[in-house]
């Protein structure tokens, strides 16, 4: 494994019909930490719902269907690498994908996805011979070029395959005329190597095997390449435990607080130190965890399902080890069966919730239609697309898009002296300021307001707050007092 920066993942399988696998798929994808994936032999079908196969963190997928059934290709990248269907690379009815993906050092990735049907005969080069001028085309799109998918071919020293065919050999000498290597270096079918990763990336790559989806009898192929695009940074946020919160020790805390040192004469100040002994006392008796914000599980996944993953995950490296042995190969296959079995488990309680959630009344309009587009699949937001800057650049990172169209409006509300014209600009008399004598906040009056508050979960500390002294000349507060007189947590 090579250290330093996170690489660029790929996973790369052929699914045998994806449509019952989209839930351990879009796991594997946030588990795995997949920026690209090449999914083949989908069996999509005019039937499949679009809205099922957008995952939460990627852009919606890049398909080809096959008109009849079986076959069909299927692309997600991850939301912050802009890619594009190149369709101006002919594709002579052959099954394959031309994309371009644009990476940070301000290159772009070629990817083909291609499906050799295992149909085809051993000497049948159509596809292979398609590929050397489609390669040719693809040059011009990009620096880096990566052919990923199901070819169906075989060679005994270049593949590690039983036999050499004709298409095997074919295959080969292309990737000897175009510069391509081959990055799979573990059986993917039984004792076969037909799931490839060919590229003309000059960095280093890691690849392994791990257990097939569903039950697909291709592993699925991980590559790490070592040419990596800037991630967003990830997140996290605070979860308090208020069911587990010591609530008498934290009014214990409050109530011993000395709240005289918080006031001074900045409101700014004040108002941060106030902020510093609340937060302090949650610190101290309400349990909280750090959540890292990330792509989700399907929402119906539960670690019943992880762990039937793990348990196939390990059956399937121990048969790949013995790969003679009956008794792994039916471990492996039992495991396949549980994993299964406790997907359809869990998506099957988890619609029953929605269900009687949906039906049973209690919600508000908002809470019931945001549960049923959940549950529809119609809440994934939209990523802003890529920008580019006055220099050319392609802004891809939040951070970058925010900081450039902050850039174009402050430009737009600015005037240059160019369009001041003569003399100056006109003079605005200043209006005239009343200072405030006296503020007073009525207990009554913020605890009504605080109630009708709209959130799930509200921390209440009413203070009933008055001036001591009369405001300056500038109608500055010079000092306050604040009573602490009540604390509660309302969920």
């Amino acid at each position: 494994m090579i250290s330093g920066a996170p690489p660029l993942r790929w996973l790369v399988t052929n699914a045998f019909g994806l449509t019952n696998k989209l839930g351990e798929l879009q796991h594997a994808l946030l588990n795995d930490n997949v920026d690209i994936a090449v999914i083949t032999e989908t069996k999509f079908s005019a039937q499949t719902v679009a809205s099922e196969t957008i995952f939460p963190g990627y852009s919606p997928p890049i398909r080809r269907d096959r008109d009849a059934f079986g076959g069909g290709i299927a692309v997600w990248v991850k939301s912050g690498l802009p890619v594009v269907h190149l369709d101006q690379i002919p594709t002579d009815d052959h099954e394959v994908l031309w994309l371009a993906v644009s990476l940070s050092t301000q290159q772009s990735v070629v990817i083909g996805a291609l499906y050799r049907p295992g149909s085809c005969a051993d000497n049948d080069t159509c596809l292979i011979e398609y590929l050397g001028p489609a390669l040719d085309v693809a040059r011009t799109h990009g620096t880096h070029i990566v052919l990923a998918g199901d070819f169906n071919v075989h060679h005994e020293t270049w593949l590690c395959s039983s036999k050499t065919t004709v298409a095997g050999e074919a295959l080969e000498e292309l990737c000897a005329e175009h510069q391509l290597h081959q990055h799979v270096l573990q059986p993917t079918r039984g004792l076969n190597t037909l799931d490839l990763i060919l590229s003309n990336m000059p960095v280093p790559i890691d690849t392994t095997v791990k257990a097939p989806l569903g039950r697909s009898d291709h592993g699925v192929v991980l590559a790490d390449f070592y040419l990596t695009p800037d991630a967003e940074q990830a997140t996290s946020r605070t979860v308090w435990r208020y069911n587990q919160a010591d609530w008498g020790r934290l009014r214990a805390f409050y109530r011993t607080t000395d709240w005289s040192t918080i006031v001074t004469d900045d409101p700014e100040e004040s108002c941060r130190k106030l902020s510093d002994v609340i937060s302090s006392g949650m610190q101290k008796f309400i349990p909280a965890k750090q959540l890292v914000t990330r792509p989700a599980d399907p929402k119906w996944w539960t670690p019943e399902c992880t762990t039937a993953l793990n348990t196939k995950d390990k059956a399937w490296k121990a048969w790949r080890h013995n790969i003679f042995s009956e008794a792994h190969k039916a471990c492996f296959m039992r495991s396949v069966e549980d994993a299964i079995l406790a997907n359809v488990r869990a998506r099957t309680s988890w619609e029953l919730r929605v269900r009687r959630k949906l039906s049973r009344g209690g919600l508000k309009d908002k809470q019931w239609w945001s549960v049923l587009k959940s549950a529809a699949g119609a809440s994934h937001g939209s990523s802003i697309p890529c920008l580019v800057d006055d220099a050319g650049h392609q802004l891809r990172m939040n951070a970058a898009k925010a900081n450039c169209l902050g850039r174009y409006f402050a430009n737009k509300c600015s005037l240059g002296d160019d369009d001041l014209g003569p003399g100056d600009l006109p003079h605005v008399r200043q209006p005239g300021v009343t200072p405030l004598s006296r503020i007073h906040f009525r207990l009554q009056t913020v605890k009504r307001l605080l109630n009708q508050l709209d959130v799930d979960h509200r921390l209440l500390i009413l203070a009933h707050i008055t001036t001591t002294q009369p405001p300056s000349a500038d109608g500055r507060l010079l000092q306050h007092t604040i009573t602490l007189t009540h604390l509660s947590y309302r969920a």
